[in-house]
């Protein structure tokens, strides 16, 4: 049975309740009544309008003892994701206050959380069981990287409180006009190979069009997850920004941390590598401010530290909860963080669009401060610098259905037309 005094929902607690006075042969019908809108459940809150109640709610196949909901907005902790049984429904739940403006992506496994520090192996074990809430048909679908073995796909579900912002430039257009290259480019900095995708617009006349140049990192992941060629091919359609060429680049398989994570010589590659190859290939803007480098959490830190270190080329930089908590790899007398070695920098020609999500607060291990700290800490240094900055902070967790859409803000930012 379950304790009522622990059931934030009125909805589970009317489907509990009646289950319990119809016996089990009530549940089937009950079940029915109460997903019959879909799941999770999203109730007010009396007297608190700004904020609802969330429930994850999941009805598993076959026995399970520690199953759990996998959400950017609980961070990920063991504690915080357990689900909860409904008395002997075979029903699991677990309940969350979040403002009415929150959106988030989450998936159920029949696994605990692994514990912060867990292992790589123990997360990938998770990650790999989790699955979307049938109950929901609004997705977010993770494509498996196909140079990296240990990797999946990955499926979640989306929910979307009546508050959250729209995203309607990820909408798909009535018909598209862009084009895709996929290379393999070898890099003898990085002493690897990874895939580079360019989309171009099909009318691509670099003679007669001065182009944009936006490079992202996490390219896999935001070709598909992130639709970057859709949402960059409506803000143009739309006249919100000029024309532009997107350049996606990929990981190295088990190489993401250390190359994202402030390092000399991935930003070397960018800008003695990739750079040149690009302009013998394809025609953009040399002018470093209409060049933006973007990419979430480490991507964010890889983006910020390469603009940093060759100011002359990359004059934007657009980081997603940029994860600049992390510490770069400590050499003598080297910063202690990035914004430190922004502190300690003459000031550059830079422009920053920087978010954050209310949810990103938890304490990682050995880390004195969460990411939501660092992006506002990273924000008040570049604003003491006399740097032009503009911070966004949205409700939700480190999550690309949350990016989907500030993707797009940074953009119009950064590249917008006055």
């Amino acid at each position: 049975m379950a304790d009522h005094r622990l059931l934030e929902s009125r909805k589970l607690l009317a489907f509990d309740r009646s289950c319990r006075r119809g016996g089990k042969r009530s549940i089937e019908r009950n079940w029915t009544q109460l997903t019959r809108r879909g799941l999770p459940l999203v109730e007010r809150i009396p007297g608190d309008p700004e904020n609802r109640w969330i429930t994850f709610v999941w009805r598993p196949r076959g026995r399970v003892t520690s199953p759990s909901v996998y959400t950017p907005i609980a961070n990920f902790a063991t504690r915080e994701t357990a689900l909860q049984p409904l008395g002997t429904t075979g029903v699991w739940y677990r309940s969350f206050r979040v403002s009415r403006r929150t959106r988030a992506s989450y998936g159920f496994s029949r696994l605990p959380t692994p514990a912060t520090g867990g292992g790589e192996n123990a997360w990938l074990r998770y990650i790999s069981s989790v699955k979307p809430d049938p109950q929901n048909s609004n997705r977010i679908f993770f494509e498996k990287d196909p140079d990296d073995p240990r990797d999946s796909d990955l499926t979640l579900s989306v929910v979307e409180l009546p508050g959250a912002p729209a995203q309607p430039w990820s909408r798909v257009p009535p018909s598209s006009h862009w084009t895709e290259e996929h290379h393999r480019m070898r890099s003898p900095r990085l002493r690897g190979v990874r895939s580079v995708w360019v989309e171009l617009p099909s009318d691509f006349r670099p003679r007669k069009i001065q182009y944009n140049l936006l490079v992202v990192f996490d390219g896999l992941t935001y070709r598909t997850s992130i639709p970057t060629p859709r949402i960059v091919e409506n803000l143009v359609d739309a006249g919100r920004i000029s024309p532009t060429v997107i350049v996606l680049v990929g990981n190295a398989p088990g190489a993401r941390t250390e190359e994202l994570g402030a390092n000399p010589a991935f930003a070397d590659f960018l800008a003695r590598e990739l750079l040149p190859w690009l302009r013998r290939q394809y025609r953009f803007s040399h002018d470093p401010s209409r060049t933006v480098l973007a990419g979430s959490s480490l991507g964010g830190v890889a983006s910020a530290h390469a603009a940093l270190r060759y100011p002359h080329l990359f004059g934007n930089v657009l980081a997603q909860s940029g994860a600049f908590q992390f510490p770069p790899e400590r050499k003598k007398g080297a910063p202690a963080s990035l914004m430190q070695a922004y502190a300690r920098s003459p000031r550059r020609s830079l422009r920053f669009y920087l978010d954050g999500g209310t949810h990103e607060t938890v304490l990682a291990d050995n880390m004195p401060v969460s990411l939501l700290g660092s992006v506002r800490h990273m924000r008040d240094v570049l604003v003491a610098k006399g740097y032009p900055v503009t911070y966004v902070e949205f409700e939700g967790g480190h999550d690309y259905a949350c990016w989907k859409g500030t993707l797009a803000d940074g953009l119009i930012h950064l590249l917008g037309r006055s």
